[in-house]
Parts: structure tokens; sequence; C-alpha cells
């Protein structure tokens, strides 16, 4: 979803939480949003596409963007 639907999402309460989490595909991080009935909703461009940042910062900032004050990073160290 865009930041612009999360940010619908968000103010009707349906998410939950937000993560930053490693990209699998290009190295980075990526930035997913825990829906109020379960599952995650990633942040993607206008074509569906998931957006993916090269530092945890740039990532957290998106979440903020959304409306959340606190982020979970998640790694796998």
């Amino acid at each position: 979803m865009t930041l612009t639907e999360l940010q619908g999402l968000y103010a009707r309460s349906d998410l939950v939480e937000a993560v930053v989490e490693p990209s699998i595909q290009e190295g980075g991080w990526i930035v997913e949003f825990r829906h109020r009935r379960g599952g995650f909703v990633p942040l993607t461009d206008g074509a569906g596409s998931e957006q993916c940042y090269q530092d945890i910062d740039t990532a957290s900032e998106r979440a903020f963007e959304v409306g959340f004050h606190q982020v979970r990073i998640a790694d796998n160290f």
C-alpha cells in the first residue's frame, strides 16, 4: 500500500505496529505494518512494488510519516 493509503488505515486505527526489517531482494530495509485483523501490509509505491531503503533511519522515517511514534526493528542477527 502507498504511504497515503497507509495513513488512512492508521487514522482508522486499522494498523497496530510498524516494523522495519531487512529486505531479502535488495539488501536494504523494508517497512511493514501489522493490521489489527492480522497479517502485514507492506509499504509500496504506486505500482505496487515494495519500497526498499538503504538504511534503518530512512525506513523508520516512512513509518513515522504514516503516524507511528515507535517502530520495531526486526533483524536476522
